[in-house]
């Protein structure tokens, strides 16, 4: 099992925007709330996932909300990825409160776009 709790977010690119974050793992994707009109959003939500995965890695992508949502249209600002057995690797299977630099992974040197604070946590049968 997976359980990754989003925080919060921090300094995120742009003003008055509509964040949302999406979670992917292999196929699967699960998605915070959209937090209206902040680039400071704090979400304290929980996402889990039962399947089983090998060598795959998490996906963070920070989206804005497009004004037309109905539609469902996103625009990526940054995004986060991270190997699921780095995080089998750490004492207790999980990280804590670990602020993740976002960036964008078409061109990183254009710098921070923001930071996601969240915790993640990998169980395997028997632990």
């Amino acid at each position: 099992q997976i359980a990754i709790t989003i925080i919060e977010a921090r300094q995120l690119v742009g003003e008055n925007i509509d964040p949302v974050v999406i979670i992917e793992i292999g196929d699967e994707k699960k998605q915070t709330t959209v937090k209206e009109g902040t680039n400071s959003p704090f979400y304290n939500e929980v996402a889990s996932f039962l399947k089983l995965f090998h060598n795959q890695g998490i996906g963070f992508n920070f989206l804005r909300c497009s004004e037309t949502r109905y539609f469902e249209k996103y625009s990526s600002r940054g995004s986060f990825k991270v190997d699921l057995g780095t995080v089998y690797g750490q004492p207790s299977h999980q990280f804590c409160d670990k602020w993740a630099l976002l960036t964008d992974p078409a061109d990183i040197r254009t710098g921070a776009k923001g930071y996601l604070k969240c915790d993640i946590s990998v169980t395997g049968k028997g632990d």
